[in-house]
């Protein structure tokens, strides 16, 4: 190994390139030097940035302002990380007042989505809950049509707790009674095959005067 020539100190051992660069930590297991990484960026929830997380905390639970501000990210994704930040936990406080109302309009017939309004939550949140209660709710009969036959066929398949979707699929897979109780006329081959299905038969009463 050579020495630097004298002067300037004393003498000094000559030290290589490759010497510096492994003194340095910048070097790999087979002497490439690695420039640093000035572009790496702190990140959480995998290729969530720290930027983006603020943007989700400061403005949660507007999504829209998220995505207004994360254009590139999905309203999906958005909610997905904020369940992940337990942003979301916090809203499923349910009250004894709260209980006592959602009970009665599921008693009433009301839909989810009625309940939800009523009560100022999420769909989600109401369905989750009626499950979690083993709440039911009451359905409701059928809408009457202009079409007394129509109406029977309706509320015997109501009655015997058969819906409107399965009675159609039994007669070929149509909206026939679905929509029944609109514009949509009901031909008598239909309401014949329907009395079929539902055990009953057409009866014919003569009025004489």
């Amino acid at each position: 190994m050579g020495r630097s020539p004298a002067g300037g100190g004393g003498d000094r051992i000559a030290r290589s390139p490759q010497l510096e660069a492994l003194e340095g930590g910048n070097t790999s297991m087979h002497g490439t030097i690695i420039p640093p990484d000035a572009q790496r960026v702190v990140r959480r929830h995998s290729d969530w940035t720290l930027r983006e997380h603020e943007v989700v905390i400061s403005h949660w639970p507007d999504v829209a302002a998220i995505r207004r501000r994360l254009p590139h990210r999905t309203i999906g994704a958005i909610r997905a990380f904020a369940a992940k930040c337990n942003l979301t936990t916090s809203r499923s406080v349910w009250t004894a007042a709260a209980d006592a109302k959602m009970r009665k309009l599921a008693a009433n017939g009301s839909s989810r989505a009625e309940i939800a309004e009523a009560l100022g939550l999420t769909v989600m949140q109401v369905a989750s809950r009626l499950q979690y209660t083993r709440t039911t709710i009451r359905r409701r009969p059928p809408a009457p049509s202009s079409n007394p036959l129509v109406n029977a066929i309706r509320r015997r398949a109501f009655e015997l707790n058969m819906s409107l979707i399965d009675l159609d699929r039994s007669l070929g897979d149509r909206k026939i009674f679905q929509q029944a109780a609109g514009k949509q006329k009901v031909k008598h081959v239909h309401i014949e095959r329907a009395l079929k299905a539902l055990g009953g038969t057409f009866v014919v009463q003569w009025n004489d005067e």
